[in-house]
């Protein structure tokens, strides 16, 4: 009678068992299936931040673009011409408020005791009385409204190269 006890347990033992294992596989896969959602989520949630960080940086840049060419310029400020070189060696063409222009770089001093900072590919920093700024840069007044004609840092399609 023990005998038949004990293969009664382990039969039942048996038959109960195969229905958790097959629960323990369908538990795994839904438990997996979902990982894979969160994962899934993760990833297009990190798109969406990278997205708004770009959307960002492009509205930075503009509105840096837009404050820089709304630059209240000082009357008797020089004004930035062109700036050229390499490296370390970059040089700027100063227009002067009586008109004559000057090539200058970073350390040289203008009349009026204003010193040149720095000259960067895009900017012109200088410093006068303890006061640091960047110089603006130089706009030929338009005398007339000519809608086919693109204002002040604005590049028409196909201009992008200057002609020297």
């Amino acid at each position: 009678m023990q005998n038949k006890t004990v293969v009664a347990l382990l039969a039942v033992a048996a038959w109960s068992a195969f229905p958790a294992c097959a629960e323990s596989t369908s538990e795994s896969l839904t438990r997996i299936e979902a990982e894979t959602m969160v994962l899934k989520a993760r990833e297009k949630q990190l798109e969406v931040q990278a997205s708004i960080v770009t959307k960002q940086n492009e509205i930075a840049a503009r509105q840096s673009v837009t404050a820089a060419l709304n630059q209240p310029e000082v009357v008797g400020d020089p004004v930035v011409r062109a700036i050229e070189g390499i490296g370390n060696r970059m040089y700027a063409t100063l227009q002067l408020s009586d008109g004559s222009l000057v090539d200058v770089q970073q350390g040289d001093t203008l009349p009026g005791g204003m010193k040149i900072v720095a000259v960067h590919p895009r900017e012109v920093l200088a410093s006068n009385k303890g006061r640091q700024f960047r110089l603006g840069t130089y706009a030929p007044a338009l005398t007339g409204f000519n809608p086919n004609f693109p204002g002040p840092g604005v590049v028409a399609a196909g201009n992008r190269g200057v002609a020297r």
